[in-house]
């Protein structure tokens, strides 16, 4: 089994996926593999790192669009299961591994956890969801399409990168596995209490938290290595 992590950054946020290389990143080891998809400057200066620069810029509404160039490159790679997070997210990728271990990768998967919008579910797209080749597969056919058809699907696929994946996948027939594991359990605590996102990792055996700020990262990881000690 090989696990690609895929974390979405971008240059004003730079301190974040610095965090995420001196932290958890560390913990990935072979056979399992990570890259960063963030802006042109960040290809240029950070290892493992596409651009994947919307086509009229960055931004948050443009973030399917984002999302979608790195899945479309990601199938150029090896891999059984794709993990995608943003760079405010700590990751214990042990726990991840054990997750994924119980799962067919030949299997359409997408797993997350769920918010609905619409009637449709989706997973929390910052704190991360797991595809396989076959689901990346059938959101890019979906993808292709909306931007071909003449009879566009009634929704713009810049609503919103996560809500994007669960729309596609929806149409597609792939219905979300729900977990709790990839989630932060207060988001709006999260952002004006950062113990909460510690707490998630450590007291809660969550396995991410997001809405983590830099210096947090390090704290996680931190206590996470004298837990094992």
């Amino acid at each position: 089994m090989k696990i690609l992590t895929a974390i979405m950054t971008h240059s004003g946020s730079q301190k974040n996926a610095d965090a995420c290389s001196e932290t958890w990143i560390k913990d990935i080891t072979e056979p399992h593999d990570y890259l960063f998809y963030g802006d042109q400057k960040q290809s240029e200066t950070m290892d493992k790192t596409w651009n994947c620069t919307p086509k009229h810029g960055e931004s948050r509404h443009r973030l399917a669009e984002k999302s979608y160039k790195m899945l479309v490159k990601s199938l150029k790679l090896e891999w059984d299961f794709l993990f995608k997070c943003d760079d405010d997210t700590f990751v214990v990728f042990d726990k991840l591994i054990n997750l994924l271990e119980g799962y067919n990768p030949n299997d359409d998967l997408y797993i997350g956890f769920p918010l609905g919008q619409k009637g449709i579910k989706y997973a929390q797209g910052g704190s991360g969801y797991v595809l396989t080749r076959s689901a990346v597969k059938k959101y890019i056919d979906v993808f292709e399409f909306n931007k071909t058809s003449i009879n566009k699907f009634p929704h713009p696929f810049g609503r919103s990168e996560d809500f994007s994946m669960g729309f596609s996948l929806n149409y597609q027939n792939v219905n979300l596995i729900p977990t709790k594991l990839l989630s932060t359990p207060s988001p709006r605590s999260a952002r004006r209490d950062q113990s909460v996102c510690i707490d998630a990792i450590i007291k809660g055996g969550k396995i991410t938290t997001h809405y983590v700020k830099s210096q947090t990262m390090y704290a996680i990881y931190e206590a996470r290595n004298k837990l094992k000690i």
